[in-house]
């Protein structure tokens, strides 16, 4: 049910529940009044009522007994033949009877009666004691209260449709904003995700209130589908590189086996084989292991990041590397006072440690027999330098790529790739320059310009 409905429907209620409450006090009201100017004349009769019971035995007799207003003259302390004298134009059912001075009100021929009974005393002789009874119909009176109770309830019923006419005008009137913003989120379907966003002011506060939280679901949502997208792209990208990495050593790995199991191989020939298929199994499950490194650094994920102290990782990747290369010499130098050296920066641990841990490498393989390399961390910078070739800078951005492999390279040649993608996750960037060693020098900076 629409809100312009539901406020006609409750206005249209509140207003027959306003009228009926207000119907009911009023009937009950309007009653007592015209019964007050019923009881009002009554008592202007009762005036009278001394003359009454003095004339009453002689008028009763006459002719005008007809013509005077209704009453009831008992005469004495009982009820005797003839005792009871009525005047005027009295119901055909009997009165209640007399039980003393008084109001009461009772139904005869059809209709409600307003009895008034007045005691007199030592009228028309001193001694003497009737009750006179003066009696007045009510039908005029029920008839008029039912004629106002009509219109009452005509008036009622046009009020509470006209309530709720004007409920639904105003309920639309009101529903407006909630039109427009149900309007503009349909429109979200068409678009970019990272766009879809609704209005911030639409006149009513609850509906701004309903639009700002819907913008902020939004965004998670766009977020939510730009990772999704990232994921499913990481995968496909993930598939693809590892059966480009893996169709050469596996179909070499399997012709070597091929060799291994023929029967006129000779022994000569079986080891080396099966030594070749052995590398290249490794080789595949080093590529494998790259390739899905290179998959997690496309799809960081905002959550991974944390406070991190750059020198205590880089120390670590230091040490097991001293250990792989006994003969090389590693240095890491704190440059400036910039954030790492200050304590933290907030980056991906692991990603962190992944991408400088493979620059390292990659300096330490072309280094030569004594490699010699340098680490600099300035800021969120981390500056590797090495003494080995280098690299022409015709060369450089294509090295960055997947695959790409220098001369002398014998790994996956996703190194560097993946370094790219774990600074990009950051929000910067891998450059590659000349180094002051004579070979290259890598930038990790995890930070934007």
């Amino acid at each position: 049910m629409r809100l312009a409905t539901r406020t006609a429907l409750a206005a249209f209620i509140a207003a027959s529940l306003t009228l009926l409450l207000a119907g009911a006090i009023f009937q009950g009201r309007l009653a007592d009044v015209l019964q007050d100017r019923v009881d009002a004349q009554l008592e202007d009769r009762a005036e009278s009522a001394p003359i009454l019971a003095a004339i009453a035995e002689r008028l009763g007799r006459s002719e005008l007994a007809a013509t005077v207003a209704p009453a009831r003259v008992v005469v004495g302390d009982a009820v005797v033949p003839g005792g009871v004298i009525e005047l005027g134009d009295l119901p055909e059912s009997p009165l209640p009877a007399p039980d003393g001075p008084g109001w009461t009100t009772f139904t005869a021929d059809g209709e409600r009666w307003r009895l008034y009974a007045i005691e007199v005393v030592d009228v028309p002789d001193v001694g003497d004691r009737a009750l006179v009874q003066l009696v007045e119909p009510l039908g005029d009176v029920d008839r008029e209260a039912g004629v106002l109770r009509r219109r009452f309830l005509a008036a009622g019923v046009f009020v509470s449709f006209a309530a709720g006419a004007a409920g639904w005008l105003l309920g639309a009137i009101a529903a407006r904003p909630l039109t427009r913003l149900r309007r503009d989120t349909a429109s979200l379907r068409e678009g970019d995700p990272a766009a879809w966003q609704v209005g911030d002011r639409y006149g009513t506060p609850e509906v701004d209130d309903v639009a700002a939280a819907l913008n902020i679901n939004l965004r998670r949502l766009s977020d939510e589908t730009v990772r999704r997208d990232r994921a499913l792209d990481a995968a496909r990208a993930f598939a693809a590189s590892a059966s480009h990495e893996l169709r050469t050593p596996l179909q070499s790995a399997l012709t070597n086996l091929d060799i291994a199991r023929s029967e006129r191989a000779s022994a000569d020939e079986r080891i080396p084989a099966i030594e070749h298929a052995h590398d290249q199994v490794q080789r595949m499950a080093a590529s494998l292991t790259a390739v899905r490194a290179l998959a997690d650094a496309e799809f960081a994920d905002p959550a991974w990041f944390e406070p991190t102290d750059l020198v205590e990782v880089i120390d670590r990747i230091v040490a097991d590397e001293r250990r792989r290369y006994p003969l090389a010499t590693i240095e890491l130098v704190e440059v400036g006072d910039g954030l790492a050296a200050e304590g933290s920066v907030t980056a991906w641990r692991d990603g962190v440690q992944l991408a400088v841990g493979n620059v390292v490498r990659n300096a330490l393989v072309h280094g030569g027999d004594h490699p010699h390399v340098i680490i600099e961390v300035r800021g969120s910078d981390v500056i590797v330098d090495d003494d080995g070739p280098g690299v022409p800078a015709a060369d450089r951005d294509r090295l960055v790529g997947r695959f790409a492999k220098g001369e002398r390279s014998t790994g996956s040649g996703l190194g560097l790739a993946i370094a790219a993608e774990v600074t990009a996750g950051h929000g910067g960037r891998l450059m590659l320059d000349d180094s002051p060693l004579g070979g290259l020098r890598v930038v990790v900076r995890l930070a934007g310009d």
